[in-house]
């Protein structure tokens, strides 16, 4: 007999900024934990572990919330005089260090040359002086030997305290934002003049949970802020991530868009477009970042080209979608527009008439593939248009009385009409109204009695 597996979203909570005593997480050798706790429970139920690890063998730290708040522990503090460096800073380590690449801890990949001028062209264009490189540590050594940028590397790797000074170096956990020795030097850092600009350059393990970056990331903009006694006021910043995790990303910081600058590394066999284990479409590795994307530039004579209808580069296999509105491709593929889908996709996509959506193959089982969509009338996920019970319900309400639509595989089923989907139908808002935020859409269905904001 076959039993069905549900599983649930594990979900976390990291520790708050500034959190008194009595709030704070449990600390593990690695800083302060992250507390974990299953979607239908609530958080007095987690458990705190390890927020670098998530192998329990190399890291066996787990407390239950309850023991922790029964027994009132004290935090573990795991601070120590910073250690001074004991070689010449000008040459760059990453050339002769052994990279960690234990995936589930360091994931230690260094940028190759392309890259490193990548970002340096960009700091120059947006006339950045100061950068932080957070799990960057090439791109450290190459900004401040070869470009005269003043530079502050935050690793978790702790060789490099043998080679640079305190004034430039802090041993730390992206994860937790967590400085394991003094952190007035950083602090004296981001201590900024008027005409000073400051970006955040982070490159964690692909591995790492998207919310704990992000967290870690509007942290430091606080900290900058408080410091420099600021308003509000974002910073700059280039999250290093694959393509695939976008939109991971845009539910964390929908702030953040995609540039199309594919990264190279140079040890690893796939991030790159050398050699005999390259990805056919080149790197997946791309820059997120909270910089428009017309202010960056790509250089042609790397495969890159300037959409004039977008106003911004784009990799040269693009190509501008006039329905879209926009060069719709992100892997390194030329996209096709689907005219049932009303959307670009990949051009092996296979459109289902019984999902109304292209899949990257066919024979897929329907039922499993429409639970992880995400409906365009209400926007919520678990189901497709046709099984949409708040439309259901706002078409009953409907004095119009309208015929059910016979064709809703491929015709829009608010309209009826073909050659659109119901994102972009015209007659939406009589049913659905949205605002954009943020890059997010909030879907308020019009009804009067009972209105539930959904997001999109």
């Amino acid at each position: 007999m076959n039993k069905e597996i549900v599983r649930e979203k594990l979900l976390l909570q990291v520790e708050e900024d500034g959190a008194d005593a009595a709030d704070q997480h449990p600390c593990c050798p690695h800083g302060p934990t992250v507390l974990f706790y299953r979607q239908s429970e609530t958080p007095s139920d987690g458990f705190y572990a390890c927020s670098a690890h998530r192998n329990p063998k190399l890291c066996d730290f787990r407390m239950d919330k309850i023991q922790w708040e029964g027994n009132r522990l004290k935090r573990l503090h795991n601070v120590r005089d910073y250690p001074e460096s004991t070689m010449d800073s000008d040459p760059d380590p990453t050339n002769h260090l052994k990279a960690l690449s234990q995936d589930e801890v360091h994931a230690q990949y260094f940028f190759d040359q392309k890259a490193l001028e990548f970002f340096a062209d960009q700091c120059r264009l947006l006339k950045i002086n100061q950068v932080v490189c957070m799990g960057a540590p090439r791109l450290h050594f190459h900004l401040r030997r070869n470009h005269k940028i003043q530079s502050f590397l935050l690793d978790f790797d702790e060789r490099f305290g043998a080679y640079l000074s305190p004034q430039e170096f802090c041993l730390y956990n992206m994860c937790n934002n967590h400085f394991f020795y003094n952190r007035e030097p950083f602090e004296l850092f981001l201590k900024c003049n008027n005409n000073d600009r400051v970006l955040i350059v982070t490159d964690p393990p692909f591995g790492c949970r998207t919310e704990l970056i992000a967290h870690t990331l509007r942290s430091l903009v606080r900290l900058h802020n408080r410091i420099n006694c600021l308003p509000a006021t974002p910073l700059s910043i280039f999250w290093v991530y694959p393509y695939y995790m976008t939109n991971y990303i845009k539910q964390d910081m929908p702030e953040l868009q995609m540039c199309d600058y594919k990264l190279n590394y140079t040890n690893h066999s796939r991030y790159t477009n050398v050699g005999i284990a390259r990805r056919s479409y080149g790197s997946p590795v791309r820059v997120f970042t909270n910089v428009p994307l017309e202010l960056l530039q790509l250089q042609p004579a790397e495969g890159y080209k300037y959409c004039d209808k977008c106003q911004r580069y784009t990799g040269i296999e693009n190509v501008h979608c006039d329905r879209c509105g926009n060069c719709c491709s992100q892997n390194g593929q030329t996209y096709r527009h689907c005219q049932f889908c009303d959307m670009c996709v990949k051009p092996n996509y296979v459109h289902c008439t019984n999902c109304r959506r292209c899949s990257q193959r066919e024979g897929h089982v329907c039922a499993l593939y429409q639970s992880m969509q995400r409906c365009w009338l209400c926007g919520q996920r678990g189901h497709i248009e046709t099984n949409c019970g708040l439309w259901l319900q706002l078409k009953r309400r409907d004095r119009q009385k309208k015929k059910d639509r016979k064709d809703q595989q491929y015709g829009c089923i608010i309209c009826g009409h073909r050659g659109h989907s119901e994102r972009k139908c015209t007659l939406r808002c009589r049913y659905f109204k949205e605002s954009q935020f943020m890059g997010q859409a909030l879907i308020v269905a019009r009804n009067k009695s009972n209105q539930k904001i959904r997001k999109l």
